[in-house]
């Protein structure tokens, strides 16, 4: 993910979780990493977010109410490929994984390795 011209302004980074709880954990966690970060229940909740100018990265479930995370990260990437994408699952089967990666993002199974998952957002 490239930064933006004023290097000291922090990147956003968008979480999409149906568990509200755990998406906020997530977000709080980025916050003390320096990210701006908001939090959406639902990838059609979060379409709307995904498109703004400013945002650098997602981190989404797989499995959400209505699309995939990797049906998620391809809608976002048609327009904004530039978007750096972590699927997160507690289902780490070939296919999920793959899924995941077809689309364009990095996968991390859950339980959450949170030290990974900053890297995660943090090298792109």
């Amino acid at each position: 993910m490239e930064r933006k011209a004023d290097e000291d302004a922090p990147s956003r980074v968008l979480i999409v979780d149906d568990n509200l709880q755990l998406a906020e954990n997530i977000a709080e966690i980025l916050e003390i990493e320096g990210y701006r970060t908001e939090v959406s229940g639902s990838a059609e909740e979060a379409l709307a977010k995904a498109f703004a100018a400013d945002l650098d990265a997602l981190v989404t479930d797989y499995r959400l109410p209505g699309m995939s995370g990797a049906e998620f990260v391809r809608t976002v990437r048609q327009r904004r490929a530039d978007i750096h994408a972590v699927v997160i699952s507690a289902y780490t089967d070939d296919r999920t994984v793959g899924d995941a990666r077809a689309a364009g993002a990095a996968f991390l199974p859950k339980p959450l390795d949170l030290a990974l998952l900053r890297r995660m957002v943090r090298e792109n």
